[in-house]
């Protein structure tokens, strides 16, 4: 139960990272404060989405796929919003 919770969090996350790009580009790179708050609270989804996944892979008796796909897909999540960040410090 524990890894399907996991991916659908990991999910979450990347849907409002497409989510806040489709926004920025429609203003032009412009986006507000609420914007970047939402990136944040979408990484901290992100991370409880790989810790939750994490726990899940150690369950016994379970189904593994959806721990492993939580796996990749949190993993995926954190490393898309902190390369996002990192470029935004680097490039500022």
């Amino acid at each position: 139960m524990r890894g399907i919770t996991a991916f659908l969090l990991a999910l979450a996350s990347i849907g409002i990272f497409v989510a806040a790009a489709f926004y920025s580009c429609g203003k032009k790179g412009n986006g507000s404060m609420y914007l970047g708050s939402v990136g944040v609270a979408a990484l901290l989804l992100g991370m409880a989405a790989f810790v939750l996944a994490m726990f899940s892979l150690r369950e016994e008796n379970s189904f593994k796929l959806f721990p492993y796909l939580a796996s990749f897909t949190s993993f995926f999540s954190v490393g898309i919003w902190a390369a996002l960040y990192a470029a935004g410090f680097l490039l500022a």
